[in-house]
């Protein structure tokens, strides 16, 4: 499984977070006037993630919806906080964001369909390749479907019917976990050329590695990151945001910001962790609010097994955030007074 660093220790996840702790104000001040969106209802964001996003390792993508190449301006080596205004600056724009080692591409819009029939074509065949009994029985006994890819890769509160980010997000994520069944299959569907095989070879082992910044930090992982705009929970303040692609089928990670419930006391619980108030990203009057991370272990298409790990993120320890200042300019922005007892 994969561990708290890997999914965490990057530049693109430490914007994603400060993004999230601005919004986090904006739901409290809502929370506290009673608009706080319902659990299943989108527009759980602020000023900087309004869109919501999807960020992808850019090697996956060949061409967009209309079938052109991926065009982008490259920004050759970069600092880490370059890097982060072009990571806020790209949740401004709808569809998705391409990561480059040395570029990012911005409001692409790619064809869920294809990447649907890739994700369900690839397990279809693994399953097939590896049944035992020879006699079919049925076709639903072989063929996996795309929400058995997408229910494997989402948390069990998040129920069907998927939303679109949902969708192409958990498709595209089949990519980095099974590349050489992805590249077979775009290379027949694509009908590439020997040259055009070699480069897609290129970019997508490229989209395995982490790429890192001009003064040595890691810019962002070999992940397909997910920011939702609805928040699923009803302890959760924000959108839900999923990590994708980050091992085997069905291991992914969720960051949320929960305040303390009945539910979470009893996940706390049996999980033997004890919350400290410290570590809280926002307090206002009684409301507490940390930030969680939850990792995922494989599971097989289709299901979704109830084993995770749990983490509670320290802003300052895990992410090396400010959060004092983030606060305080969150406040400001959102026009949040100090309570009063």
């Amino acid at each position: 499984m994969a561990t708290k660093k890997t999914i965490i220790d990057n530049e693109l996840i430490r914007e994603i977070v400060a993004i999230r702790l601005d919004t986090l104000w904006k739901m409290i001040g809502q929370y506290e006037t009673g608009f706080l969106p319902e659990k299943s209802d989108e527009g759980a964001t602020g000023k900087f993630d309004n869109k919501g996003a999807i960020f992808i390792p850019g090697g996956l993508i060949f061409q967009d919806v209309d079938e052109r190449f991926i065009r982008y301006t490259p920004y050759g080596q970069i600092e880490a906080a370059g890097f982060r205004r072009k990571v806020r600056e790209a949740m401004r724009y709808d569809n998705a964001s391409l990561l480059y080692p040395d570029g990012l591409a911005t409001g692409i819009n790619l064809d869920g369909g294809f990447f649907s029939k890739a994700a369900r074509r690839i397990y279809t065949y693994k399953r097939a390749a590896h049944r035992r009994q020879m006699k079919i029985g049925t076709a639903s006994s072989i063929e996996t479907t795309a929400d058995d890819i997408i229910k494997s890769h989402c948390p069990t509160y998040m129920r069907p019917p998927y939303g679109a980010r949902t969708r192409i997000s958990s498709c595209i994520a089949v990519g980095l976990i099974n590349p050489p069944m992805f590249f077979a299959y775009n290379r027949t569907e694509l009908n590439f050329s020997q040259k055009q095989a070699q480069i897609f070879i290129h970019d997508l082992d490229q989209a395995r590695e982490q790429a890192v910044s001009s003064d040595g930090k890691i810019l962002y992982a070999p992940h397909v990151v997910v920011c939702h705009d609805t928040r699923y929970k009803e302890n959760n303040f924000t959108g839900l945001t999923r990590v994708l692609g980050i091992g085997k089928f069905g291991e992914f990670a969720t960051i949320s910001f929960e305040a303390i419930s009945p539910l979470f006391q009893k996940e706390l619980k049996r999980k033997k962790m004890k919350i400290r108030p410290e570590e809280a990203c926002a307090t206002y009057g009684d409301l507490q609010v940390y930030a969680i991370l939850r990792i995922y272990s494989e599971t097989n298409p289709g299901r979704r097994l109830p084993k995770y790990s749990l983490y509670i993120l320290n802003p300052k320890e895990d992410l090396g955030l400010n959060l004092r200042k983030l606060t305080s300019e969150a406040k400001k922005r959102y026009n949040i007074k100090r309570k009063r007892k």
